[in-house]
């Protein structure tokens, strides 16, 4: 569906129409006894108060808190704050489909394009094994929709939707970096890795509307144990051995990308695929988490106290997003010319220098 007009975009003075999640809700009455409903409602631009006056008590049953609801409106102003005042609300009905990236952060990345990245890397996978089960996995379709949607995380890092896609793609660019660098490692069972470490998420983690959240099954189980769960699946649906060398080796990955067990990996990488794995999983959650830092700083420099990782960051300025490369079967994607690379890279030389000049 489309999503109508933004919270962005909304002026007093203008009627509107738009599709937008219901934050919060509650009934309440004037000071003559008559009901109104006060609510507030979000989308990936904003949120806004607005106010039910006619037909409270009809309208309120027909939509709770957490819900996406299409509504009619007269924006208006009060109390030098832009106010909508409510004249009609539609309940959506189960088959009407809702990109929930009009409602919360987005990936900056064309979706479609990253998941055609993938399917060309399950494409190249050369060890028969591994790309049946990549194909049985990523056959279903909400199993596909889901992985290009999930966010990677609620907050640590990729942390909106399309943020497990991204994240996915980034983890098969390194794959094929590193395994460039060292030859001998196993290609193929990094590119399965980098698609499966984290598809547990898609059950983990809940995202059809605000916030970002964990589903009872991801408290009770966690994304590792269910991410095995649908490996195994896959595995049974393929017809083929779940002890076989290549499936054991995916399936240590997976329970070790963590690296540690106090940080939820029951296993700690006993192979060199999986202690590269973990290494780049970790380099890249990492370094989201710290772009992050820099979308929020409105200038470079020292960051504030950051408790996770007990301690300050001293960030560059954010460098432009680079362009999505073509997935190469077998070798890496080719370096741009080194001298603009150069020209292109943040300064950080500059602000160290800047900073130990000041007195």
């Amino acid at each position: 569906m489309e999503k109508g007009i933004c919270i962005g975009e909304i002026r007093p003075g203008i009627e509107i129409s738009g599709l937008f999640c219901v934050s919060s809700k509650s009934m309440r009455q004037t000071r003559s006894g008559s009901p109104f409903i006060s609510m507030t409602l979000s989308d990936n631009t904003g949120s806004m108060e607005a106010r039910v006056w006619e037909k409270a008590k009809e309208l309120d049953t027909i939509f709770e808190k957490g819900d996406i609801i299409d509504v009619r409106a007269e924006a208006v102003e009060f109390n030098g704050q832009c106010q909508l005042k409510v004249n009609n609300i539609r309940a959506l009905g189960p088959d009407e489909e809702i990109d929930p990236a009009m409602f919360l952060p987005a990936a900056p990345i064309d979706r479609t394009r990253y998941w055609n990245f993938c399917q060309k890397a399950i494409s190249s996978v050369k060890k028969p094994d591994l790309k049946k089960v990549l194909e049985e996995l990523f056959s279903a379709p909400e199993i596909r929709n889901s992985f290009c949607q999930a966010p990677a995380a609620k907050k640590m890092h990729h942390a909106y939707i399309g943020g497990l896609l991204e994240h996915s793609v980034n983890l098969l660019k390194l794959s094929e970096l590193v395994c460039k660098l060292y030859p001998h490692l196993d290609r193929d069972l990094m590119i399965a890795a980098s698609l499966c470490h984290d598809i547990g998420k898609t059950r983990e983690l809940s995202w059809k509307s605000p916030p970002i959240d964990y589903t009872d099954q991801g408290r009770l189980l966690g994304h590792i144990a269910m991410g095995l769960q649908m490996v195994e699946k896959a595995v049974d649906t393929a017809r083929l051995p779940q002890n076989s060398k290549t499936i054991l080796a995916l399936k240590h990955i997976i329970l070790s990308h963590h690296g540690q067990r106090e940080f939820g990996s029951p296993v700690l990488p006993m192979t060199e695929e999986a202690v590269v794995f973990h290494m780049i999983d970790d380099l890249d959650a990492k370094l989201n988490f710290l772009g992050g830092l820099k979308e929020e700083g409105s200038e470079a420099g020292w960051t504030d106290f950051q408790r996770l990782f007990e301690r300050y960051f001293f960030l560059a300025p954010k460098p432009p997003e680079p362009a999505l490369a073509e997935f190469s079967a077998g070798n890496p994607h080719e370096p741009d010319n080194q001298d603009t690379r150069e020209e292109q890279r943040p300064s950080q030389a500059k602000l160290w220098q800047s900073l130990l000049e000041e007195p």
